[in-house]
């Protein structure tokens, strides 16, 4: 089978990309950095001439509710299109649980971006597949990265049920190779609910632990506007499928892709 991969060098892009070629597929990253810009559209096309699959993995980093849903709905429309075009058989989008509920994305930007291209996908003529997970383990690291000023990360004070983004990865292999049988949207959460400033300060304890070279400061929680008013928006239903990884276990076996 052979599979587009866009955003294929992004956290979960190169984890999609690696369980489907371990898997026997002709898995293809496509990128501005391989001359495909899915914005523009530029070379989608090409890259998905002869596909079966495309998997969109791809992301912007912003908080701005404006930018998110241009770039989101700009880029699902423009594949769409070219998919109905070259005749690919299925598609598969990467999502975030809860994205399309009002009162969680009233108060997040991103997760509004995110519902405005599950809005899209959910109308293309070409079979599809959205597979939603809560917030990745990788999430803590992230804000670490993104939000420290000298020796202090700002990081805030939300709960979610992060789940490691290798299983995610799978469930998207599974999605794959289903093909346009695969259910119109699979969901997965991690095993419990943390809360992502703890679990960002055990990231950075364990970093400057070790040698490993991660992002370490000291890391302070803060309370952000709305999330009491979500009531939990950010949790998983009871009936989403939970992995068993703990976060223990993933900050002890490695985390990058």
């Amino acid at each position: 089978m052979k599979v587009i991969v866009l955003g294929g060098n992004g956290n979960m892009g190169k984890r999609v990309v690696h369980l489907l070629q371990e898997a026997g597929h002709e898995a293809v990253s496509a990128g501005r950095r391989t001359g495909v810009d899915a914005y523009t559209g530029f070379g989608l096309a090409a890259a998905m001439r002869g596909a079966d699959a495309v998997v969109d993995c791809l992301n912007v980093i912003t908080t701005n509710a404006e930018t998110a849903t241009d770039f989101y709905e700009t880029t699902a429309r423009n594949i769409i299109r070219t998919a109905e075009q070259e005749q690919v058989k299925h598609l598969v989008c990467v999502s975030i649980i809860n994205a399309r509920k009002p009162e969680v994305n009233k108060h997040m930007g991103y997760y509004r971006g995110k519902a405005a291209q599950e809005a899209r996908y959910q109308n293309a003529k070409v079979p599809t597949t959205i597979v939603r997970s809560t917030q990745w383990f990788e999430q803590a690291e992230t804000m670490i990265e993104q939000l420290t000023i000298g020796p202090v990360a700002v990081v805030p004070h939300m709960d979610s049920q992060p789940v490691a983004a290798d299983a995610v990865a799978r469930l998207v292999l599974s999605a794959v190779e289903a093909g346009k049988n695969a259910p119109a949207g699979l969901e997965l959460a991690g095993p419990e609910p943390r809360n992502m400033a703890s679990l960002a300060r055990l990231v950075s304890r364990n970093n400057a632990a070790s040698r490993n070279g991660g992002p370490h400061a000291t890391v302070i929680g803060v309370p952000v506007p709305g999330v009491k008013v979500m009531n939990g928006g950010l949790l998983p239903s009871a009936a989403v499928p939970r992995d068993s990884t703990t976060f223990e276990t993933w900050l002890a076996g490695g985390r990058k892709a």
